[in-house]
């Protein structure tokens, strides 16, 4: 959600390129986020830290932040283990297990976390290389499990 200036020329000094009116229209948006990335913050104290999840093993590529991640079946039911050393990314993590932990095998797999986290109205404060991120952890996630389904 990038500000779009609107006349640089009539800037208020102090503010850099920016009017009054973009000032007021950057103080809303910042005001529309931060709530988001409270509840996010608070979602990630729900996911503690594991040394025997750390490792390369699990590591998720492709993110912004280190992600760890490992998945589990347990009677065609998905059990995830999430972490990230980014607390807003570790909310992010916290808001996808509520999806997909303990969802069925079939679940997981049409699962499509833009249309998710869209429908959770968190779409807009997630930027383009978070998105890409959790993108790719669902598909390390829809990988191991179609490995699991394999295997078995």
């Amino acid at each position: 959600m990038r500000l779009q200036v609107t006349d640089s020329h009539s800037a208020i000094q102090g503010y850099g390129q920016l009017t009054d009116f973009d000032l007021s229209a950057l103080r809303e948006q910042v005001r529309a986020q931060a709530p988001a990335l409270r509840y996010l913050v608070q979602r990630s104290r729900e996911l503690k830290a594991n040394p025997s999840l750390q490792v390369a093993a699990h590591e998720v590529f492709g993110c912004e932040a280190q992600v760890w991640v490992r998945v589990t079946l347990d009677q065609d039911r998905v059990q995830l283990e999430c972490y990230s050393e980014s607390r807003v990314v570790n909310g992010l993590l916290a808001v996808l297990q509520d999806a997909l932990n303990g969802a069925s095998t079939e679940q997981v797999l049409a699962f499509q976390v833009q249309n998710y986290f869209t429908a959770l109205g968190l779409a807009d404060f997630i930027s383009e290389s978070r998105r890409n991120g959790l993108q790719a952890v669902v598909q390390a996630i829809q990988a191991a499990v179609r490995s699991n389904l394999a295997n078995n």
